[in-house]
């Protein structure tokens, strides 16, 4: 690994071609297993044509610094297109993508505001490990990966024998998703988006802390991931888990918060009884519906499915329970799911104002009701508050 701190200046666009095609033949060793130690990033000062460089140091420690502007950006990490899109209100640096977040983008209000993130070009499958011939073809001036899915050698030294430089990230608090915003406003050369962005999380943050301290009760919820014979997964209810983040936030008890970090093992139906959640979130990352939660008897007796109180969280420019650059936007639907008789918002005008100023496009009445989920959460007790 890169010690803290070193520095990865990038030189000239020409000649760096050309330490690609160099390359080539050591990341094949590499990747193929026949080299298991990587070739350091080279440390070179080139001649730039920007003022100011761009600085930034990622999540492993590692700084970077470039000489010259960013025009293309090659990303594993799946929320990361749409992030970057929403900094710089368009799609066009982002060159490469992992093959999950072109199926997350395919019929989404995403798809339609930039049609071309369903061509991109695939570096990576859902496991994050890259494909460095790939990405040696598509020559990028970045490349964004997880520093926290697996090993290094894996996943960022390939990358960085290549000769690109590797934002590495790790997952998932708010203060990670902020940390983000921040070096993906940067690398852009647009700091004052990041900063624009920030300051409408924090207000919208600012508002629920102090809407949470004023209520009186505090119901239990519960998200769930996905089901299956062995029960329903919870693991991502954790509270090291961004989901705990924007249950609680509005004033919410969360009963699986002390449960592992999971997205996989299942949760037995007997401890769900057992904690009797007044409301369930089903993710959007997967095929669980409230209507698979409705239908199973097992579950016929939580006062969450006697009452209806089954929501299907919505997917806009990306899914909303992850952490996104709609994120404060989850937070206060999750408000009104949560708390129906005091807490109050004109959700559907927040929306198109928000996507107006993420991505510069105004949205249909139609759209927000595809990214609301009006489908998924028909039988929902409340939902036609969000209703136009």
């Amino acid at each position: 690994m890169l010690p803290a701190h070193a520095v990865n200046a990038g030189p000239g666009r020409r000649r760096r071609r050309i330490l690609r095609v160099a390359a080539a033949g050591l990341v094949t060793s590499l990747v193929l297993g026949a080299c298991s130690s990587r070739a350091p990033v080279e440390d070179q000062a080139a001649t730039g044509t920007l003022d100011e460089p761009i600085v930034i140091t990622d999540q492993r420690g590692v700084t970077h610094t470039f000489t010259e502007p960013i025009d293309s950006i090659v990303t594993t990490v799946i929320p990361a297109p749409s992030m970057i899109t929403a900094l710089d209100q368009g799609y066009d640096r982002v060159k490469g993508v992992n093959r999950s977040t072109v199926a997350r983008d395919e019929g989404s209000t995403f798809a339609d505001m930039f049609p071309q993130a369903l061509e991109n070009t695939v570096v990576s499958g859902p496991d994050f490990v890259p494909n460095v011939e790939t990405i040696i073809e598509l020559d990028p001036d970045v490349v964004i990966q997880w520093a926290d899915q697996g090993d290094h050698e894996t996943f960022i030294g390939p990358i960085e024998a290549a000769g690109y430089p590797v934002i590495g990230l790790q997952y998932g608090t708010q203060e990670d998703l902020e940390t983000w915003v921040t070096m993906f406003s940067t690398l852009l050369g647009k700091p004052e988006r990041g900063e624009q962005l920030l300051g409408r999380m924090h207000e919208t943050i600012a508002e629920l802390k102090g809407f949470a301290a004023e209520q009186t009760t505090s119901p239990r919820t519960i998200f769930l991931r996905t089901a299956g014979d062995g029960g329903y997964n919870a693991g991502m209810s954790s509270r090291d888990a961004y989901m705990h983040s924007w249950m609680t936030l509005p004033g919410a008890t969360n009963v699986a918060a002390d449960v592992e970090y999971s997205t996989q093992s299942a949760l037995n139906v007997e401890q769900l009884i057992g904690w009797n959640p007044e409301v369930i979130f089903t993710s959007s990352m997967t095929a669980l519906t409230p209507a698979d939660v409705y239908a199973d008897p097992a579950l016929a007796g939580l006062d969450a499915v006697k009452n209806k109180r089954v929501y299907a969280v919505p997917s806009g420019g990306f899914w909303w329970d992850p952490p996104s650059a709609e994120s404060h936007l989850m937070m206060k639907w999750a408000a009104t799911m949560l708390h129906p008789e005091t807490f109050s918002a004109d959700l559907r005008t927040e929306i198109a104002q928000h996507y107006e100023f993420l991505y510069g496009t105004t949205v249909t009445d139609e759209q927000i009701d595809e990214l609301l989920r009006f489908d998924a959460n028909a039988d929902s007790a409340g939902y036609d508050v969000l209703a136009r």
